[in-house]
């Protein structure tokens, strides 16, 4: 229930514009999850997304996340896709596993 209620008022609120491509990470299925950033007009990293499975089903899902948790105000975690991308994260985190660092 939990997770329903994160995905519906953050991620999946529609508040944000998603592209995602298949990657693997240390033999793990995962997503390269990008969000939509009108001033750079393009796609840019936001998570690596790896996939723990139990059969068909995934049991978990490990974030690794571009951007920083530390951030003054708890409110800006509503719009953290917005928040510029820690670059060197997207180095050790997108480019490590052979995605793109941007989606035209």
């Amino acid at each position: 229930d939990a997770i329903t209620v994160f995905l519906r008022v953050g991620p999946l609120s529609g508040n944000f514009r998603w592209r995602h491509l298949p990657a693997r990470a240390n033999g793990q299925a995962a997503v390269g999850c990008y969000t939509w950033h009108p001033e750079e007009e393009s796609f840019l990293p936001f998570a690596l997304d790896v996939l723990t499975l139990d059969g068909e089903r995934i049991k978990e899902v490990t974030a690794f996340i571009t951007r920083s948790a530390e951030v003054p105000d708890p409110r800006v975690f509503a719009r953290w896709p917005d928040e510029p991308a820690d670059a060197a994260k997207v180095v050790d985190i997108f480019e490590r596993f052979g995605l793109p660092s941007r989606l035209d």
